[in-house]
């Protein structure tokens, strides 16, 4: 495995061992070509590598100024540039989007928010495409969504959608009077210095760019990458780690938004019942092992990236690789946080060893108790499909140790992950509570 180093001297040589072996086997297993890490603790980047090849044909090795599409991650500039023009006075993030993008039939039922929020009910513009290499007119993109009704009622629901964004970019355009790419040029990327951050239309070479593959199970093969029209404000961003971190640090530092406006980006939704979301302005905002986790993750054909941030911490992690169709960079981020910072379950934490226990047992034996399930866990959890994890479960041997690894929290409730270490193999076992105490999910991986 090639890879090239900028070393800083906060974390510790076990530290840096450690996130060197968790990429190593993480880029073996899940077939990645090539990527670029970087981790900053307290508003430093303590931690900066590149691993494998940013091109496989010819073969070129990948180095910590390479650059990476960041698909979905574009949201927060979005975002942000949505912020900026409402700082500005030029809008208000209560305003129809009719007010900006006429003659959509929904258009003036669906607010600013609803779109930042994911909670428009815009169908997704992206959904049953099959080639993106192409360029598509935004009129077409238009005359598309013009056609469509609306998911469900606007504030009802959450639900994701490119689309949201892709219309919120034309909102900065309409706003701003200036093209999207010139707008987030001249108020968040020059003033913040990411001067290998870009929008990625080919108006710019970019001779560090990375070259895009797709997981396979004889490994990452070369695609052809999309056209930024496909992705537009929802995810044409092309970025370097150490941009990205420095991005999260200038957002916690204010130097970009005001207060409130940081407080607004960061909030999450809330539905018209009162119902809270895990989305906030391009940011998934929940809890991980008890710490505020605030992420995000993107993909564009032949790319995946995550930027997770941890605020209370002053801990960032970017993980951007130049291979789509795997989430393994989304896992891997998480994993180079939990290598900093050691999980320390509470004693409400261990009390579920015994539940997640006895479900291993119930499932080994076919004895599903369905007063402790919801109702959807109920259905998905058929006979079948007991007898079947069942006759799995009983092919690793008996259970000889199980142990609390991890405690995700979001909107819908607790998430108990265990590595449970079997006669003949080891496995992960993870059981969801939700907020009434009934068990709303149940799985196992190797």
């Amino acid at each position: 495995m090639l890879f090239f180093a900028a070393f800083a001297a906060a974390l510790t040589v076990s530290q840096r061992a450690a996130i060197d072996a968790l990429v190593t086997s993480t880029m073996k297993t899940a077939h990645i070509a090539g990527a670029t890490v970087a981790v900053s603790v307290g508003g430093s980047i303590e931690y900066e590598k590149a691993f494998g090849y940013a091109n496989l044909t010819p073969k070129a090795a990948a180095a910590t100024d390479t650059v990476y599409p960041i698909g979905s991650i574009t949201k927060q500039f979005t975002a942000a540039c949505v912020l900026l023009l409402a700082q500005d006075g030029k809008l208000s993030i209560d305003d129809p989007l009719s007010l900006y993008v006429p003659d959509l039939p929904w258009g003036n039922r669906v607010t600013l928010r609803h779109l930042l929020d994911q909670e428009s009910g815009v169908v997704d513009f992206r959904s049953g495409v099959v080639d993106y290499t192409g360029p598509v007119a935004q009129s077409k993109i238009i005359d598309r969504l013009r056609q469509t009704d609306l998911l469900f009622a606007p504030g009802s629901k959450y639900e994701y959608s490119n689309s949201n964004y892709y219309l919120l970019g034309m909102v900065v355009e309409k706003a701003s009077g200036k093209a999207y790419a010139q707008f987030l040029r001249e108020r968040v990327l020059a003033p913040l210095s990411l001067g290998s951050t870009y929008y990625n239309d080919g108006s710019t070479p970019i001779a560090a760019l990375a070259h895009g593959s797709n997981a396979g199970s004889d490994g990452p093969q070369p695609v052809a990458p999309e056209n930024a029209d496909w992705a537009y404000a929802a995810g044409a961003i092309a970025s370097t780690a150490a941009d990205l971190i420095r991005w999260d640090e200038a957002l916690r530092a204010g130097k970009l938004l005001t207060a409130a406006s940081l407080t607004e980006m960061m909030t999450t939704g809330s539905l018209d019942g009162g119902k809270g979301t895990d989305y906030a302005f391009g940011w998934v905002v929940v809890k991980h092992d008890g710490v505020r986790e605030v992420w995000h993750n993107g993909e564009v054909t032949g790319y995946h990236a995550m930027n997770a941030t941890y605020p209370d911490l002053k801990t960032d992690v970017v993980v951007l690789t130049n291979t789509g169709g795997t989430f393994a960079a989304d896992d891997l981020a998480v994993r180079i946080f939990d290598a900093l910072h050691p999980f320390a379950p509470t004693q409400r934490d261990r009390a579920v060893a015994g539940r997640a226990k006895e479900w291993l047992g119930r499932i080994g034996r076919g004895d599903v108790d369905r007063t402790q399930l919801t109702d959807a866990m109920s259905a998905v959890l058929t006979d079948a499909v007991v007898r079947s994890a069942g006759e799995q479960l009983k092919s690793y041997g008996p259970v000889t140790a199980i142990r609390l690894s991890s405690v995700d929290e979001d909107s819908s409730g607790l998430n108990y992950s265990f590595k449970v270490t079997c006669a003949k193999r080891a496995i992960t076992w993870v059981m969801g509570i939700d907020a009434a105490g009934k068990i709303a999910a149940l799985y196992f991986h190797l």
